[in-house]
């Protein structure tokens, strides 16, 4: 029987569920032209024409082209390697070449890719737009303190984090891990460590 890799969920408190990036197993991305560790993905269980919104981990190791997702607004952020520029309608729309600076796109957008040379590991952030709005905030030691009203997710992309609550709740991130928040709740503090880098993914949701 295959481990099971999904978050962990958790009891009470504004955490509902945990888990590591080393412990997600990689899928093909939905036109095979790389792969993708799904982090998060809302409702539980949806797939690519039903969610509200996701998160994931990409390695793109060659240029390619990304999948199309109509009606979907995307979040796209470098973690590790070289970067890459983005091309649309035969011009260039980004040079994703600076880590942890946050780039928005339109899942419709025919978008290609050619790297600077080595491979890159980057996080992703889908939101179906009819549902929901959401912004992927890059946190550090300066600005940690207090989490962005309506964060649902962190995500450890360098060094070591810690969240703490009035309640006396202490836990110890290490990069690569992440945790889902009740959506709604008292959120809890985090404290970055020199050199940390914390992406918190804020959702809105629309009524």
């Amino acid at each position: 029987m295959a481990p099971d890799t999904s978050p962990k969920p958790q009891a009470g408190g504004a955490v509902i569920a945990s888990g590591s990036l080393g412990r997600i197993a990689a899928v093909p991305w939905k036109n095979e032209g790389g792969q993708t560790r799904e982090l998060c993905v809302e409702p539980p269980e949806a797939d690519f024409s039903s969610f509200a919104w996701r998160a994931s981990v990409a390695d793109v190791g060659r240029d390619g082209v990304f999948s199309t997702f109509a009606g979907i607004d995307r979040t796209i952020v470098l973690l590790e390697g070289g970067g890459f520029t983005m091309h649309a309608d035969g011009a260039q729309i980004h040079d994703l070449r600076e880590c942890f600076a946050p780039f928005s796109f339109s899942g419709e957008s025919d978008v290609s890719v050619r790297l600077h040379g080595a491979p890159t590991l980057d996080f992703n952030l889908m939101v179906r737009r009819d549902l929901a709005s959401g912004e992927v905030v890059a946190l550090s030691e300066q600005n940690s303190r207090r989490l962005p009203a309506d964060t649902v997710l962190l995500y450890v992309a360098q060094g070591a984090a810690c969240l703490s609550d009035v309640s006396g709740m202490q836990r110890q991130l290490r990069s690569g891990e992440f945790v889902r928040l009740r959506e709604g709740a008292v959120l809890p503090d985090l404290l970055c460590a020199a050199g940390a880098m914390v992406l918190a993914i804020r959702i809105r949701r629309k009524t």
